[in-house]
């Protein structure tokens, strides 16, 4: 029985000292408690609202204090650097942050277009200008507690971020960073500020969170004085930190430190970029020595953020209360400012001026040198061709009036001449010839008287006689003209301007004299047969004299054989006619008519020459024209623009805008015309040209060709030595084709231009949108306002702030509970047992002395 009590009481002991212990453990390990309060108040405390603009430095400010290239290579990359060669080649190494901040930032001014708190009218002078780590940032500071929640009884700002003025810097969003904090911390706006774009309306509640913390040993907080700060906070204490170890390595503080009357100053670019920077690449393994505890209290206004596109109506809105001229004007000069100090917009736009200006020299190298001398070239070519054809045509042209004035004169005439002495009178009045004669006869019969008898008889013989001698003539002069036609020889020896006479026999174009003879039925038949009528109307003659004289001798007429004869002579005399007729028309008048047709043909074929040479030279001189007058007009005027184009480049003594109203002009436009029409008219006319040159080719083959193959003037051309004459008319030809073909070939104007124009064209309208680009970027719309204007509302969401506080959660008073418990509960013992285990014990001790001495 005693084993059992003694094993339940070691087993009781042992589990009340281990609850024990494990209390006191828990003890010692300053256990804590997080109450949390919800307070509500009729007011409460508005925070200070800091405000920066993402873009640190304003383009017109940097730009007017040849700041802008220094602060472009400073931002040039991830961080901002800047070599010792940069400071001197900018000057910039007793320059300070603090100094192009200050001076170069969105002033408040610009930035705060309209501010309301609480519903009153507030504005820029109701901000202060701060240096925070986001640059110059603008603070504000409620002049009284907030009695209201809601967007309308907070601040209500409208900003303009000035887009248009941005450039490099060490951010690169579009908008503002706003933070709400305690107005006496240092605001950490880059780490905690909350990011608003434009073009948005904001809305920003706020929740106050009040925190308390313990001390040492069961919190961690701990109260401190600061040195720049009248209130701690784990930033603050930060920030001081900080701003002791930069003044004791570089002996000066970054822009944003905090300073007490002037010290540590503000580094310069030398100080920063020679200590400062590096200092900061070292930062992290410093602040572990910063001894920065948590504040013991301290509060923290918890947003939650919203967003709401501006409308279209809210932008009009906008656009009609603002002042439009003022934002305009400025707009214009920072469009002006950023485009010209901006390296990628400059050199694009410069880039794309010297494609234009190279692409106009190469328009102005092919007018001047390849189209000139092509224009040039087919001139001459022209004219020299049309020379030497022309020379051909008037030698043709002089032959055939030869050869046309030596038929009519030397062949023509000669019939002329017989026609007139003898071939008119044959059969000239042969009714009345027959007439007389039968009248003579019967006179003759008739009459009683002898002697008046034989006056009739003579006198019929007489008729007869005449006529018949005429036929002999007739018949003579009509071989001697036949003759002349069948052999080619001349009549008369007629003399045709300065030729000599001799020219006459080998001028006469034989072979179609001759073949008038022939040519057709009708020269077959007729062209001989002159001759034959000529001796039936001399039968006819011999018989009318049987017929007289048998009538006279005999006394007697026979009236049928008289009609029988006079029928006879009558029906010669109408085939004479007929073949007189014939003969002059199929034969004689035949070779004048052929060589006036083919004289035709040739004047013709000047005319088409003549025609062809002019419409050639026109089109060729009218191109010359043209070109000469945009050379010294249009690309001339094109060229000045060009140079003034450069003045903005090179001396910035022109404005963008004025640049872009010359390319946007009424002349340059009409000068651009010029120049289009002109290439596109080169490569036109250059066709028209090119087909041309063939036309005259086919003109000048069918020249060439009339004068070699014309067998007429053969025997001319022999007796001439006109070798060129005397030529194959095919190897002419070929000659001619070979010769044109090469001509215009090598003066080809079709596709001369070839891409010319259209790279000039493309270069001018690449250089035109920018520039029109440019325009529409400098007015002020619904599109600029949007991407510049933005809203921010803040605003607390209700009129309550949680309170958040830390407790002891086990102190000794319940540690001893703890231990008086486990007492009791496993060992049945008290504090008063304690006191009775102390009185048996002291009484043991004590019975034991006792006993020692007794």
């Amino acid at each position: 029985m005693w084993l059992f009590w003694t094993l339940l009481m070691l087993f009781c002991s042992t589990v009340m000292s281990y609850q024990i212990i494990d209390r006191i453990i828990y003890f010692r390990s300053n256990p804590v408690n997080v109450n949390v309060k919800i307070n509500y108040n009729q007011s409460l405390e508005f925070p200070a609202v800091t405000i920066c603009n993402q873009n640190a430095f304003k383009a017109t400010a940097s730009s007017t204090r040849n700041w802008y290239r220094m602060i472009e290579t400073m931002y040039n990359g991830s961080s901002k650097s800047l070599s010792l060669a940069d400071l001197e080649k900018f000057q910039a190494s007793g320059l300070s942050f603090n100094q192009i901040f200050q001076q170069a930032a969105h002033r408040k001014e610009d930035l705060i277009v309209s501010c309301h708190w609480s519903g009153l009218p507030c504005g820029p002078v109701n901000f202060t200008e701060h240096l925070t780590d986001y640059g110059y940032c603008y603070r504000f500071v409620a002049p009284e507690n907030a009695r209201s929640t809601g967007s309308d009884n907070g601040l209500n700002l409208l900003l303009n971020v000035e887009q248009y003025e941005y450039m490099p810097g060490p951010n690169d969003a579009a908008g503002v960073k706003v933070l709400t904090h305690v107005k006496d911390d240092h605001p950490r706006v880059r780490e905690l500020g909350i990011a608003v774009p434009t073009g948005t309306q904001a809305f920003i509640g706020l929740q106050v969170i009040m925190i308390h913390n313990l001390k040492k040993p069961h919190g961690q907080c701990q109260y401190k004085s600061l040195k720049y700060f009248p209130r701690y906070s784990y930033d603050s204490c930060l920030a001081e930190c900080y701003t002791n170890m930069a003044a004791r390595r570089c002996g000066c503080r970054d822009f944003y430190m905090p300073s007490f009357n002037g010290y540590p100053p503000s580094c310069n670019f030398m100080q920063y970029f020679g200590c400062l920077k590096p200092f900061y690449d070292d930062l992290s393994s410093l602040t572990e020595t910063c001894d920065c505890p948590t504040a013991c209290e301290y509060t923290v206004y918890d947003p939650v953020l919203s967003y709401a596109t501006t409308s279209d109506y809210a932008g009009q809105r906008l656009m009609d209360n603002t002042n439009i001229t003022a934002l305009n004007a400025k707009l214009k000069r920072a469009r002006e400012t950023t485009h010209r100090m901006e390296e990628r917009k400059l050199r694009s736009f410069e880039k794309n001026v010297q494609k234009m200006e190279q692409a106009l020299k190469n328009v102005k190298q092919l007018m001047e040198e390849t189209i000139k001398e092509r224009i040039a070239n087919q001139i001459e070519n022209v004219t020299f061709h049309y020379k030497n054809i022309m020379r051909v045509t008037q030698k043709r042209i002089l032959l055939l009036k030869y050869q046309i004035y030596n038929v009519q004169k030397n062949f023509m005439r000669g019939r002329d001449a017989m026609e007139e002495r003898t071939l008119s009178h044959l059969c000239n009045s042969f009714h009345e010839f027959v007439f007389a004669f039968e009248t003579n006869l019967r006179n003759i019969v008739g009459e009683n008287e002898t002697d008046i008898k034989r006056v009739f008889y003579i006198n019929t013989l007489n008729m007869i006689d005449v006529r018949t001698e005429n036929a002999k003539r007739s018949l003579a002069n009509f071989t001697v003209l036949y003759n002349a036609y069948v052999t080619g020889t001349p009549i008369f020896k007629y003399k045709f301007l300065n030729f000599a006479r001799k020219h006459n026999t080998f001028i006469v174009p034989r072979l179609l004299m001759n073949d008038s003879t022939y040519h057709n039925s009708y020269a077959r038949r007729y062209s001989g047969k002159l001759g034959q009528d000529i001796v039936d109307i001399m039968d006819s003659l011999s018989q009318y004299r049987e017929l007289a004289n048998e009538v006279f001798t005999n006394g007697t007429l026979y009236i049928t054989k008289m009609n029988q004869y006079s029928e006879g002579f009558i029906d010669n005399c109408e085939k004479f006619y007929h073949t007189k007729s014939t003969l002059y028309y199929e034969t004689i008048n035949r070779p004048e008519r052929i060589l006036q047709k083919r004289l035709e043909d040739i004047q013709k074929r000047k005319a088409d020459l003549i025609r062809i040479k002019s419409t050639m030279l026109n089109t060729l001189e009218s191109l010359e024209n043209t070109s000469t007058a945009v050379l010294n007009g249009s690309i001339v005027r094109i060229e000045t623009i060009t140079r003034k184009m450069y003045e903005y480049f090179r001396l910035g003594n022109r404005t963008k805008l004025s640049v872009s109203y010359l390319f946007h002009s009424e002349n340059f436009i009409i000068d651009l015309s010029q120049i289009r029409q002109f290439l596109q008219e080169i490569a036109t006319r250059g066709a028209f040209l090119f087909d041309t040159w063939m036309t005259m080719a086919v003109t000048a083959k069918h020249i060439w060709g009339d004068v070699i193959n014309d067998r007429d003037l053969l025997e001319y051309y022999v007796y001439k030595n006109y070798t060129d004459f005397l030529r194959n008319a095919t190897q002419v030809k070929d000659e001619i084709d070979i010769d044109f073909r090469q001509v215009r070939s090598e003066n080809d104007m079709r596709f001369v231009v070839g891409n010319t124009d259209a790279l000039f064209l493309d270069a001018v309208s690449e250089v035109q949108i920018e520039l029109m680009e440019f325009n529409k970027s400098t007015t002020f719309d619904e599109k600029v306002l949007k991407n510049n204007f933005l809203e921010v509302n803040i605003f607390y969401r209700q009129l309550s702030y949680e309170e958040i506080t830390q407790h002891e959660a086990y102190d000794i008073f319940a540690l001893l509970c703890d231990i008086g418990g486990s007492l009791g509960l496993f060992i049945g013992a008290s504090v008063m047992t304690l006191f009775e285990i102390f009185d048996l014990l002291g009484t043991y001790v004590a019975d034991r002395k006792l006993k020692r001495k007794g």
